[in-house]
């Protein structure tokens, strides 16, 4: 890990959103929060820039990869350079062919892409270079990071530029622009602050956020009272075990014992160890939905 005294580096970064950055304030990367970026680009924290291993890596295949791409398809991608001062938007892509109106990509990665920041961060470049559609290469990276290119490694997905999704991208950079100045004019704000900003004059995410904290509150008291009634069950249960009663009626309840049986099912895990070929091939995968987390904060004792 470095860091640049380099003011005009520093500064072109502050006043611009590049590509890495999308998919930190689309909220899609895991090694920083848009928070924390939006504190780089006020200047609250120093701007540091990361060298290790695998961008190193990167940096040296992509010109093997592009040059590659251009013989075998006889396009023509270059480097290029794109600044959108009125909409803070810098794009520096691997390579730009105008004449077949194709936008490229170049990404070194392990055995698990990043499709979804990918993507995004195409989907920016095509907006900002005018381009219908992109290439995006991918190129696994070998385990001993052997910087000879190896055609087997490579592959080509093609991605169309979609407008409604590229809108998105937009208005999350208005955003974050916005919660920036805020955070200028605020340097000591909080976290939850920070995103409680919204386009809208009301602050539509507070106000939903606040009906949330309240169910939760009531969720959390009847778990409480769930747990109680759960210990209470059990003990009627044992009672009932002790004194052979098989049913027992209250004026509003009927309650009736019921006795230990045996289920069967299959140990997965067992499984996977024991014939993981096997196991494999009765895989599935299916969509998880996203959701709002919500943790109820611990309240100090007065003493």
């Amino acid at each position: 890990m470095f860091q640049t005294d380099d003011k005009n580096v520093i500064e072109n970064r502050r006043s611009f959103v590049g590509g890495s950055d999308v998919p930190i304030i689309l909220g899609l990367s895991k090694y920083k929060s848009q928070f924390e970026l939006a504190k780089e680009k006020t200047g609250l924290v120093p701007t540091v820039f990361e060298g290790n291993e695998y961008t190193v890596y990167g940096q040296t295949m992509e010109p093997q990869i592009r040059d590659y791409i251009n013989v075998i398809n006889e396009t023509n991608f270059q480097p290029d350079t794109v600044i959108d001062k009125e909409l803070c938007i810098r794009g520096n892509c691997d390579g730009a062919d105008k004449t077949e109106l194709l936008l490229l990509e170049i990404k070194t990665h392990g055995k698990k892409p990043t499709m979804e920041a990918y993507k995004a961060q195409m989907q920016l470049y095509m907006y900002v270079f005018n381009l219908p559609a992109g290439w995006l290469a991918l190129y696994e990276r070998p385990d001993n990071f052997d910087a000879e290119f190896d055609p087997e490694l490579l592959k080509i997905e093609v991605i169309h530029f979609d407008e409604a999704y590229a809108n998105q991208i937009l208005q999350a950079i208005e955003l974050f622009w916005k919660r920036c100045e805020a955070l200028k004019r605020q340097p000591d704000m909080t976290e939850a602050e920070y995103y409680s900003i919204t386009l809208e004059e009301k602050n539509e995410i507070a106000i939903v956020a606040s009906e949330v904290q309240k169910f939760e509150l009531q969720i959390q008291s009847f778990k409480e009272t769930e747990s109680q009634y759960k210990a209470m069950k059990d003990k009627l249960y044992q009672l009932m075990m002790d004194h052979k009663v098989k049913s027992f009626e209250t004026d509003r309840c009927i309650i009736t014992l019921v006795l230990p049986t045996e289920a069967t099912s299959i140990d997965t895990k067992a499984l996977r160890e024991s014939h993981p070929r096997i196991a494999k091939k009765f895989e599935k995968t299916s969509p998880k939905k996203g959701y709002t987390k919500v943790s109820v904060k611990k309240t100090k004792e007065v003493q």
